[in-house]
This record gives structure tokens, C-alpha cells and sequence, in this order.
């Protein structure tokens, strides 16, 4: 249940009531010092609708003293409305919605749903600046999912474009064609050729050309293409497959998928006068924005014709109510430019709902961007290897001494410190990788939560107790403060999965895990369920630790971390 979302509702009521129609924007907070839930910005209402403060409050407290749900009501000076819960009338929504299925959670307005993620480019290892758009994205496609919605994945992977008539052109220059069987010979080539072509002219001039002749469907340059894309896809499928992203080989739609639509889309726009010929480019100017080169004066297209084309081509084929990008904060106003031009064509309609979730950069320990070109790049799969490594240092310690249970929880461990570092930290912000920070068994890190989850675990089977059958059968009570909290925190789930779902912000979700997480740790610290000897009282306790081991199940599922242990 959605406490706050309750006593909104209820307010927007008791408004109504007494003639006020206007929605106000009232704050309501909780976990306040002084009560569970703060209402504010009351003041701003009898202002504006010229009702006595004072009355407004009296009318307010005597319609929500009504309800069940609340036991005590104080107005405070400077004019907030402190709301305290009935505790009982908790116990009764804790043990009514811990048996629905997922909490009974889901989205009123189910939608079909576009998610454009990860999108690394072919010719190159994925390397650590692909994590922040893949894990995101997967993130973010799994809460949509989890609330009912229908999920459209796309890969936009880089498999055109001006690094393929670079690279094709070495190749083609030093006959390498049967050499390039695997991805780290093509990202030696490619940085390379990516050299030459940046200090030699005619190299560069013969690169442009090929990229031409790729878009042209020219035989022997097709056969290259081919060859360097399917190895690195089935590369980069190796890195989905291990860090559990929900994305397959089905799910690339590359640049290349775009091209033969691309003459129609230069057309179309000059026709309708939002591209210009300018020196034999076709540019698209901008009151708002820069100008934007849609077709080159060699006649080569760039990523905005692609991004334009895909863009008309996804609403059309799947009918969809809403498209969602996750790139870096540094394509910002260039995507604001492709909806603006997507929408002024007609493409997609006025209203409709395409949005760029941007995100920060991973910076090294200068706080400056790791880039991709220069060869000393940090590439997925070491990152793996060096996590992996100090994980499984981290479970030897733990006496475990079978081998094949090692390396299956090593695994585990390492999936959730890289996603978890990623999802933990607010989209928008830069941040510094530091995997000595990951792994902490005492702070904000996926480790943390999984190793909550594998505590409660334990206690349970202790205890001879399945969750399913203890939030089922048993009856929860609050006997406790710590328990009063944990149980207002349960409340909270519901609340803090709808807001990381309009925020795209799963790091919202993360802190959540770790609060109830961290609550769990005092209960334990404070509770021998296993001594309790009064049946009613154990199976209460067993049944509040079966409900936060389900809430971190979820939470962990939803974050795409896997659990170490299952009861």
C-alpha cells in the first residue's frame, strides 16, 4: 500500500468538499522526526483560496481522524500537519498485502514501452563506459516489467558508420581479411587504422569513400562487415549472458538495420523544408539547437539520419506509447534536436511521450573520463576478472571447501558488486570506479543486501520455516519500536518502486534495499527468534523476517542480482 499516495488522495477529498478544485502541490513526507507522515504547504492553500489557516486545519484533522489508518493528528506551528499511523490498523495492510503476489504492486496504466540500452559500438571490446547505459537500461526494463507494462528491448548497437570504412580500409590495404577471427585482433586493427586515418589524408579520404561503398552494398565491403559484426556481437552476448542483461542477439537493431531507408528520410525532410541544402551537405538548422548535418557532401549519412530513421521506423512497426533512450549526459541536447525534428516531421505525433535518460560518466581516480581510443581502456571482461578474483578471495575465508559451490557464489558476488556500484549511484552524477569500495560487507553494495537476504535465509531454515509458508500461514504483530519502523519501511516499498519507475533512477531503489537491510541487521542483533519459546511470538518474528526476505528478493530480481541462496 501507497501510504502517501493515500493521503493525498484523501486531502484532494476533503479540498473538494469545501469547493477547492485546484490541485495544489502539498508536500507529504515521511519517516519525519516527529510523526510518520508530514503534510506541508497548507499555508499556500488558505492563501490563495482565502480560507483561515486555522479553519483549513480543523476541517483537515476532523475528515482524516475518521480513517482508521490514523491514530493521532497534530497541527504544528509553522503550519504543518503531523500524521501518526494506527499500529494496528499497519499489522492488518502488512499481513493482507504480504500474500498477494509481488505486494499486490503493480502500474493502473499498463503501456507498451520502448527501451533503447547499452548500444556499444562493433569493432571495440565492450569497455567501461558501455556499463552505465546497459545496466540502467536493464534496471529500468525490469521495474516497467515487474509493474505490468509490455517491454520492446532495443539494441542500438554501432555496426555503421565512418570506424567501418576506417578499419575496412586497413584491412582491405594489408590483406587481413582471414586474420580477423577474433575481437581483440579487430580492436588492435581498428586502433590502428583509427591512427592513420587521423594523421594521413589519403588514408582518410579512401576511409570515407568505403564508407560510402558500405552503404551502397559494394560486395566485398559487405563481406568484411559482416564478418567484424558477428564476432563482436557474439562477444559482447558472452558479456549479457554473464552479468544476467536481459538482452539477446534478437533484441540488435543496429545503424545498419536503418540504411535503406535513409534516401527516403533526406527526401522526405527537404520536402517539407526541415532540411536545407547547404554546399552539397543537407543540414537541418535550429533556433533552439546547433546545426544538425543529416547527409554528408560525399553523400555518406551520419548517426542522426540513423537515429531519425529508427526513431519513425519503431512508432510505426510496434505501436507503442512511449520510447526511452539511456546515453550519456553529453548527448543531451543533440537527442532534445532528434525528437524535436522527429516530431516537427510528423514521425511521432505532438504528444508523444520519447524521453533521454541521461546518466553521468565513470571518471578514474583523477576524475577524468576513461576514453576508449587511446588503448589503456578499462574493458568489461577485466573488469569482471579483477572482481571476480578479489570475490573469490572474499568467499575462501568463509570455509567454504566446495569447489564447484565456490565458483558458483563467486559469480553471484561479482555480478551484484558491478551492477550494484552502477545502479547504486544517482543517474546523473559523474563517478570515480573504485573496486575497493564494491565489495564492503558493511555499506551501501550489493554484497551487503545479498549477504541480508542469505542471513534471514538461515535463520529461517533454523528454523524449519519456508517464507512462503510463514507469510501465509503465521500472523505478524508489533511488539517492538524497531518493529514499528521495519513495518512503516515495508509500507514504503510499494511508494519507492513507482517513484524509481518515473524517475528512471534506480538508485532510489538500492538506498531502500540498504535501509531495510540495515534495520534487519539491528533486529538480528537485538532478537534470538530461535530462543523465543512462545509460539505466537516467534511466528510473528519469523514472519517479519520472511517479509523482508521477500522485499529484497524483489528488489534484488528487479536490480538483476541474483540471490546466493534460496529457501
Amino acid at each position: 500500500m501507497n501510504i502517501k499516495k493515500y493521503i493525498i488522495k484523501k486531502i484532494r477529498k476533503i479540498l473538494n468538499t469545501i469547493n477547492i478544485k485546484k490541485k495544489y502541490n502539498y508536500k507529504i513526507c515521511n519517516n519525519n522526526k516527529f510523526s510518520d507522515y508530514q503534510i506541508n504547504g497548507i499555508i499556500e492553500i488558505s492563501k490563495k483560496e482565502k480560507i483561515k489557516i486555522n479553519l483549513l486545519f480543523k476541517i483537515i484533522k476532523k475528515k482524516l481522524i475518521k480513517k482508521k489508518i490514523f491514530d493521532k493528528i497534530k497541527i504544528i506551528n509553522p503550519g504543518f500537519i503531523n500524521i501518526f499511523l494506527n499500529k494496528q490498523y499497519i499489522e492488518n495492510i502488512i499481513n493482507i498485502i504480504s500474500k498477494k503476489k509481488n505486494f499486490n504492486i503493480k502500474s493502473k496504466k499498463k503501456k507498451k514501452i520502448l527501451i533503447d540500452y547499452s548500444s556499444p559500438n562493433v569493432v571495440k571490446q565492450m569497455h567501461i563506459g558501455n556499463l552505465r547505459s546497459t545496466i540502467l537500461g536493464d534496471c529500468i526494463s525490469n521495474i516497467l516489467n515487474f509493474l505490468g507494462n509490455k517491454i520492446i528491448k532495443i539494441n542500438h548497437i554501432g555496426d555503421w558508420g565512418t570506424q567501418f570504412g576506417i578499419i575496412i580500409t586497413w584491412i582491405k590495404k594489408f590483406k587481413l581479411k582471414n586474420k580477423i577471427n577474433n575481437l581483440k585482433i579487430i580492436e588492435k586493427i581498428y586502433k590502428l587504422s583509427y591512427k592513420k586515418y587521423k594523421n594521413n589524408k589519403k588514408f582518410a579520404k579512401k576511409s570515407r569513400k568505403n564508407v560510402v561503398y558500405l552503404q551502397k552494398n559494394k560486395k566485398d565491403i559487405i563481406k568484411i562487415w559482416k564478418k567484424i559484426v558477428k564476432i563482436t556481437t557474439k562477444e559482447n552476448q558472452k558479456i549479457y549472458n554473464y552479468l544476467n542483461i536481459n538482452l539477446k542477439i534478437k533484441n540488435n537493431m543496429g545503424e545498419s538495420f536503418y540504411n535503406n531507408m535513409l534516401f527516403k528520410i533526406i527526401k522526405d525532410l527537404l520536402k517539407k523544408k526541415i532540411a536545407i541544402k547547404n554546399k552539397k551537405s543537407v543540414i537541418i538548422f535550429s533556433k533552439k539547437n546547433f546545426p544538425l548535418i543529416i547527409q554528408k557532401k560525399d553523400k555518406a549519412f551520419l548517426y542522426s539520419t540513423t537515429d531519425i530513421a529508427s526513431i519513425k521506423y519503431r512508432y510505426k512497426k510496434f505501436k507503442i506509447n512511449k520510447i526511452i533512450y539511456f546515453t550519456d549526459y553529453r548527448q543531451k541536447e543533440y537527442f532534445k534536436l532528434i525528437f524535436y525534428i522527429c516530431k516537427k516531421a510528423k514521425y511521432i505525433p505532438k504528444n508523444f511521450s520519447i524521453k533521454n535518460y541521461y546518466f553521468g560518466l565513470i571518471l578514474n581516480k583523477k576524475g577524468k573520463p576513461i576514453k576508449s581510443r587511446k588503448g589503456n581502456n578499462l574493458t568489461i571482461k577485466k573488469i569482471i576478472k579483477l572482481i571476480y578474483k578479489k570475490s573469490k578471495k572474499l568467499i575462501t575465508k568463509k570455509n567454504i571447501y566446495n569447489k564447484q559451490k565456490i565458483n558458483r557464489i563467486t559469480k553471484k558476488i561479482t555480478i551484484s558488486a558491478i551492477k550494484y556500484m552502477e545502479l547504486s549511484k544517482n543517474r546523473k552524477t559523474n563517478y570515480i570506479f573504485d573496486i575497493k569500495k564494491i565489495l564492503c560487507l558493511n555499506s551501501n553494495t550489493g554484497p551487503y543486501i545479498q549477504y541480508s537476504y542469505t542471513r534471514i535465509i538461515s535463520i529461517l531454515r533454523k528454523n524449519k520455516t519456508n517464507t512462503t509458508k510463514s507469510i501465509k500461514n503465521n500472523k505478524f504483530y508489533i511488539s517492538s519500536e524497531l518493529e514499528y519502523k521495519i513495518s512503516k519501511k515495508i509500507l514504503d516499498f510499494e511508494e519507492t518502486i513507482i517513484y524509481t519507475s518515473k524517475k528512471c533512477k534506480p538508485h532510489i531503489i538500492c538506498k531502500y534495499l540498504y535501509t531495510i537491510s540495515s534495520l534487519f541487521s539491528k533486529y538480528y542483533e537485538k532478537e534470538n527468534i530461535s530462543n523465543i519459546k512462545n509460539k505466537k511470538i516467534k511466528k510473528s518474528k519469523l514472519k517479519l523476517i520472511s517479509i523482508i526476505a521477500k522485499i529484497l528478493r524483489i528488489g534484488l530480481s528487479i536490480l538483476g542480482i541474483p540471490i546466493l541462496y534460496n529457501i
